[in-house]
């Protein structure tokens, strides 16, 4: 009895050599270590064994007839209930690209013949301890086995299936790779990374939510309603919130989304919950660079088929974005101020050229708002120039919530902000000046010291209203207009060419 539970408790190496010479010189090297043998004489017959016997670990030969090494390595890896047995590919050459070719394919572990096999037994013993398996914990289940001879030893069908795969998945690389070149807008670009990733993931909303720039960029593929828009959304911030500053809100990050604005609007039954959501962090240069999310609507809608294909475009994906994030990084730098990431003064000026010529051409309305934060040395003088670029951060984002998004606001210098608001005439400037008076002074800035109050003084000037020639002019009034309610006792704003500081 003792014997007999010895033998059932032998490692089963299954070993695939067409050659009967090496067969028997390997099953006499594993037999003298008390291995037990399965043979198989080529890779069709490796394949078959390896599902109906399930063996702790396999050695294959490359150069086999019918199927070579490689294919069935390949094959064995790619299903879920055969992933698990080791494998160690034997060659009689030592070319560096067998090697390369045998870890591609998913080997273990890699043994040149030779006369004595020496180096084969020493790698089973090795591979089996690394892999913690014991003797005799894969043996089949007989009932099991006479399953997958029914059903899935069809080994010719089974490459078939992963060659489909294989094309389908090279496919959709191909296609997300293509999209490096696609556009110098890094939203357009990002956009169409979510737009293939919706088409074979079949989800509703997609989204990349850039961690560094604090922007979500949105795709919806389907009709889905606002509810369910604002509830992705919220799913993808807080995909994110673990790789962004603590405190960081979402009235805090900027939002791009593509879609028709129909999809948006009106009751969609399909779309009454969330049910499905999946989020993989992208990485780039050994750090996460954005949160990829995608949801469903259908409780069933992600399946082991569409995870995997996420986890293959994981990596082209990651270096699709990054590359746009990189180049819109790189335009920025030259037209942003560093610290706000509003546009810099030269910029704007630029900006004010061209709105300024529209007008003119056009003979539409253009305003200016001129903005400088009051006390601000103070600031500065009591907290350190640390806490006042806190609060230069902060105002930005305040100012920003209050215009529109044709609206242009620029750090113009220090302390000061300008807006230019196109097809605005004064009396439309005046109730946007004031919302941004308003939420200044109600909002509550940080410090070390505990929260404090801020007021702005603000100068409005006008083309044509207020009688400028040209741009220069314009700025020139509204910084004029801007001291002067600053001269009136700050936390006001005056419109040029005329007495009605507010």
């Amino acid at each position: 009895m003792e014997a007999i539970q010895k033998q059932e408790n032998r490692y089963r190496i299954l070993v695939a050599e067409d050659s009967p010479t090496q067969r028997q010189i390997i099953m006499s090297v594993l037999h003298r270590e008390g291995y037990k043998v399965i043979l198989a004489k080529d890779g069709i017959e490796a394949v078959s064994r390896a599902f109906d016997e399930s063996p702790d670990l396999m050695v294959l030969d490359i150069e086999m007839p019918r199927m070579n090494g490689y294919q069935v390595c390949r094959l064995i890896k790619d299903d879920r209930r055969t992933a698990h047995i080791p494998v160690v590919m034997l060659t009689s050459r030592s070319q560096e690209t067998d090697k390369f070719w045998g870890l591609k394919t998913g080997a273990d572990r890699y043994v040149t013949k030779d006369f004595k096999l020496t180096g084969l037994a020493t790698s089973i013993h090795e591979m089996l301890e690394q892999n913690g398996i014991t003797a005799g914990s894969s043996k089949p289940d007989i009932r099991a086995g006479n399953l997958m001879k029914q059903e899935d030893t069809d080994v010719l069908s089974r490459v078939n299936e992963l060659l489909d795969r294989k094309l389908y998945e090279a496919t959709i690389i191909n296609e997300i790779s293509k999209l490096n070149t696609l556009s110098e807008d890094c939203a357009v670009t990002v956009s169409s990374v979510l737009t293939v990733i919706a088409k074979v993931s079949e989800c509703y909303v997609s989204s990349v939510f850039l961690i560094d720039e604090l922007e979500l960029i949105i795709h919806v593929e389907n009709p889905v309603g606002n509810d369910y828009f604002e509830l992705s959304r919220m799913h993808a911030f807080e995909a994110a919130m673990e790789y962004l500053h603590k405190g960081t809100t979402l009235n805090q990050v900027k939002m791009t989304i593509d879609a028709d604005p129909v999809f948006l609007k009106g009751e969609h039954p399909e779309c009454d919950a969330l049910r499905s959501t999946l989020s993989i962090p992208l990485q780039a240069r050994g750090k996460t660079i954005a949160v990829l999310t995608i949801n469903s609507p259908r409780s069933d809608a992600f399946s082991e088929d569409i995870q995997r294909v996420l986890e293959i475009v994981e990596h082209p994906a990651s270096v699709v974005v990054d590359n746009a994030r990189l180049h819109e990084g790189t335009k920025r730098l030259a037209i942003t101020d560093g610290l706000t990431r509003l546009f810099n003064h030269r910029h704007f000026y630029e900006l004010l050229e061209q709105e300024f010529m529209r007008s003119r051409r056009y003979k539409t309305n253009l305003s200016m708002i001129m903005i400088d934060i009051d006390f601000f040395k103070h600031i500065n003088d009591t907290y350190g120039h640390q806490v006042g670029d806190d609060i230069l951060k902060e105002m930005a984002i305040v100012i920003q919530r209050q215009i529109r998004d044709i609206d242009i606001l620029a750090r113009y210098g220090g302390e000061e902000f300008a807006v230019l608001l196109p097809q605005t005439a004064v009396d439309q400037a005046k109730p946007v000046a004031e919302r941004i008076r308003q939420s200044v002074e109600s909002n509550e800035f940080v410090t070390p010291e505990g929260k404090i109050r801020m007021t702005v003084s603000l100068g409005i000037a006008a083309y044509p209203e207020c009688g400028v020639d040209n741009q220069t002019e314009l700025v020139q009034m509204a910084d004029a207009a801007m001291y002067e309610a600053k001269t009136a006792g700050k936390n006001r704003i005056v419109t040029g060419g005329a007495n009605d500081a507010i």
